[in-house]
């Protein structure tokens, strides 16, 4: 962890500088540089299943464009090529946010047949399903939002119905497998409550598949922990007996047990002590562990801002040599132009400057157990880890007023930018309710804020995401604590950005 953040920090100080007597060698490793990110925002967008065809065609045009690159082609070609791919990846974000919100319920499906390994458990439904969820998405690019739709409902079914053969054929089957061999060698004498647990768990996953037949989450879930169990056990009943052949007495047994979280805590540099037993030594991790997490995200933050500021100024230094090249005594119509352009530059600079400032001060009002502040390109995201819901509830807690005040502190530090409330959820319960759920959830938030902030209101709007955009693994209690969440995206006005600048020397 501490490796990956010296790395980071290594890259961060690197891009700080522009040398003159490397320019045209920044020119060539730069050149790509924007239209890898809309490349990398496309496929964040799922546009390559939400907008298949124009995102094959921004990839053939950048395949084009870096074999030019390779093969030391003309400038004009490269530039033509990469201007069509960076185009056509921004059309196909666009198509997939219309998709996305359009074909949320196939989305959803989709990702729960994926953790299912449908396509290797599965492969006839799944192949049909993403057959049909090709032709929606086609549709939809077409502009036949109804043919889309129907396509999608198709898809959904074909997901689903993937996802429950594929549970059953793999983590029910072999879950089964697993408990018959641990009954086989009597694991229930050395670990009774383990191997009973999993026996429970194949009961109620049963049930579960019976019960919500378009719910199958819970019964994956379910089957995974019997495997678990039933492994355990066995290896409970192993542990067992070496233990009984090395006549370990209960001071050894502890002493073995510490010894994995020392070295844990050694990797990340922590000094451990476990004479009041376990549970500080692991939460002196877990915190280390999150406060990497955080730096890393900040560094992240700021290495896009310095590839952007970079690219401004180099940008601007093109610029200012056209200048000095075109001007003979006298300004031409051309060097005023070019003139006009190094000045709009600037201003973007300053502009850029100026976001960055405001995030910064963004990340210093929360706490890290309050929120999560990052950056996707532009965007400054705010992710309120510390609102919490109760289970199928949408109301504000009192609890949370003090960290929802925070947020209106934040949002106010962007006075033009649009803010966008998400809600999210896990994936436990139905997809329609889900998504009803997240939304009412934004809502909820947007209600508290309209009713205790002075900000202007046209400038807010709210969006329920269901459990199609999970960020953590929905298989552990912790990971859909983290996936039930409101993100609050603050979009800033984009005049003081690099993107869609029209210089020659894109």
């Amino acid at each position: 962890m501490k490796q990956r953040i010296a790395i980071a920090v290594g890259v961060v100080a690197a891009m700080l500088t522009i040398h003159g007597t490397t320019y045209g060698q920044e020119l060539k490793t730069s050149l790509f540089d924007g239209v890898n990110r809309n490349m990398l925002a496309a496929r964040y967008a799922q546009a390559d299943v939400l907008s298949p065809k124009t995102f094959e065609a921004a990839m053939e045009a950048y395949s084009e464009a870096q074999k030019s690159y390779k093969n030391e082609g003309e400038i004009a070609k490269i530039k033509e090529n990469k201007k069509k791919a960076d185009g056509k990846f921004s059309e196909a974000i666009e198509n997939a946010k219309v998709g996305s919100v359009m074909f949320s319920q196939a989305l959803s499906a989709r990702n729960d047949a994926m953790n299912a390994e449908a396509g290797q458990f599965s492969q006839k439904n799944w192949n049909e399903a993403e057959e049909a969820m090709k032709e929606a998405a086609g549709e939809l690019e077409k502009g036949d939002s109804n043919d889309a739709k129907e396509q999608a409902k198709t898809a959904t079914a074909l997901y689903r119905k993937a996802e429950l053969e594929s549970i059953k054929a793999n983590y029910l089957s072999n879950a089964k497998k697993l408990v018959e061999q641990a009954d086989k060698n009597k694991v229930y004498k050395v670990a009774p409550k383990t191997f009973k647990e999993a026996r429970a768990l194949i009961a109620k996953a049963e049930k579960e598949l019976a019960d919500n037949r378009y719910d199958t989450d819970g019964a994956r879930y379910l089957a995974k922990e019997a495997e678990y169990k039933a492994l355990l056990a066995m290896h409970i009943a192993k542990q067992e007996e070496i233990l009984d052949d090395k006549d370990f007495e209960a001071e050894d047994y502890l002493l073995m047990m510490y010894e994995p979280i020392t070295k844990i805590g050694e990797a990340l540099d922590l000094n451990v002590r476990f004479d009041n037993g376990i549970d500080g030594p692991v939460a002196e991790i877990i915190s280390s562990i999150k406060g990497d997490e955080n730096l890393i995200a900040t560094l992240e933050a700021k290495l896009y801002n310095y590839q952007l500021h970079n690219e401004n100024l180099t940008a601007l230094l093109y610029e200012q040599r056209k200048i000095q090249e075109i001007m003979k005594g006298q300004l031409s119509e051309e060097a005023l132009v070019a003139q006009k352009r190094q000045q709009n530059l600037q201003a973007r600079i300053d502009r850029a400057a100026e976001i960055d400032a405001k995030f910064d001060k963004i990340q210093r009002i929360f706490a890290s157990d309050e929120a999560q502040v990052f950056r996707q390109q532009d965007d400054v995201i705010i992710r309120m880890i510390g609102v919490n819901f109760d289970i199928s509830k949408a109301e504000i807690k009192q609890e949370d007023y003090a960290l929802l005040t925070k947020l209106q502190q934040a949002i106010s530090t962007f006075a033009n930018a649009t803010i966008v409330i998400e809600g999210h959820t896990d994936s436990q319960g139905g997809d329609d309710l889900n998504l009803e759920l997240s939304q009412a959830r934004a809502d909820a938030v947007l209600s508290y804020l309209n009713a205790n902030t002075t900000i202007d209101k046209s400038r807010f709007s709210t969006k329920g995401f269901g459990e199609s955009k999970p960020v953590a693994n929905n298989e552990s209690a912790a990971g859909r604590t983290i996936n039930r969440r409101i993100d609050v995206v603050i979009k800033p006005t984009m005049m003081d950005t690099l993107v869609g600048l029209n210089t020659s020397s894109n």
